[in-house]
């Protein structure tokens, strides 16, 4: 059994750490005569940094267009800024602008790099355009930063299951649900990828954990039934297809594995 994703994407929430202290200006801006007139207001380090966190608070918030204008302005003030060239690539891969984001990141990076979340931002940019490759050398490149922290581990993982190596995808899932327990997304891609290994047992209870934290997910419903389904629980998968319906009655794919399903049911 393949699993799919659900296409659904897991935001990353910052904490914001800015990753130096903030100058107004650059050294080499020094040289500029005058300020320009629109960047009056941003005048000194602490300002900037109140405008970054203005910026990651509306990229929280999924207001996209609003944070990438705000980092647009940081960047104005200082080009050297690196957190900015990082928020800027996430409000970009919100708005789906996947190759302006990955220019951003890969600006940001050259500024710092150690820059953890910038190397998962970019991994994420290359994801979107079918560059699976290059997303697994960018989040090995987060990871390798920091091991203990699990957004690299979980999308290094979605990566590796994207080019159908399930076996180690299955190695990064399982560090990601180690690191943080309480990630629904991480326990229901453990889920898909076990069963794509055909461990249906494992699957199910990935999902059932998945389930716990996030009750509501039609899509684990619908895996978590088609994993029922493949170990020849009918009923049970039944059940379960049902209630990814009770969440979500548009979900196609349930309702082709239920009329499936049904029709075993009724021949038995």
């Amino acid at each position: 059994m393949k699993l799919l994703h659900s296409g659904s994407s897991v935001a990353v929430v910052f904490a914001i750490t800015l990753s130096a202290p903030l100058t107004a200006f650059s050294a080499t801006r020094e040289s500029f005569p005058s300020q320009p007139a629109s960047l009056a207001q941003i005048k000194t380090e602490t300002s900037l940094e109140a405008l970054l966190r203005e910026g990651f608070d509306a990229l929280n918030a999924n207001r996209f267009e609003e944070s990438l204008a705000i980092f647009d302005r940081v960047i104005q003030a200082d080009s050297q800024v690196a957190d900015a060239w990082m928020g800027r690539g996430f409000a970009l891969n919100g708005l789906e602008r996947y190759g302006e984001a990955m220019t951003a990141f890969q600006q940001a990076v050259w500024l710092d790099d150690t820059l953890y979340y910038a190397w998962v931002g970019l991994g994420i940019a290359n994801d979107a355009v079918g560059e699976f490759e290059a997303a697994v050398v960018a989040y090995e490149t987060a990871i390798a930063l920091d091991p203990d922290s699990s957004w690299g581990w979980y999308y290094h993982g979605l990566s590796l299951a994207d080019l159908e190596r399930y076996e180690e995808a299955l190695v990064s899932l399982d560090r990601a649900v180690q690191v943080e327990p309480k990630s629904a997304a991480a326990w229901y891609s453990r889920g898909w990828v076990l069963g794509a290994l055909e461990r249906y047992d494992q699957a199910l209870e990935s999902f059932d954990q998945s389930l716990v934290l996030e009750p509501n997910d039609a899509w684990a419903w619908y895996y978590r039934g088609l994993a029922l389904s493949y170990a020849g629980e009918t009923e049970a998968a039944i059940a379960s297809v049902e209630r990814a319906l009770q969440i979500d009655p548009t979900l196609a794919r349930a309702l082709e594995l239920l009329d499936q399903l049904q029709g075993v049911a009724v021949k038995r």
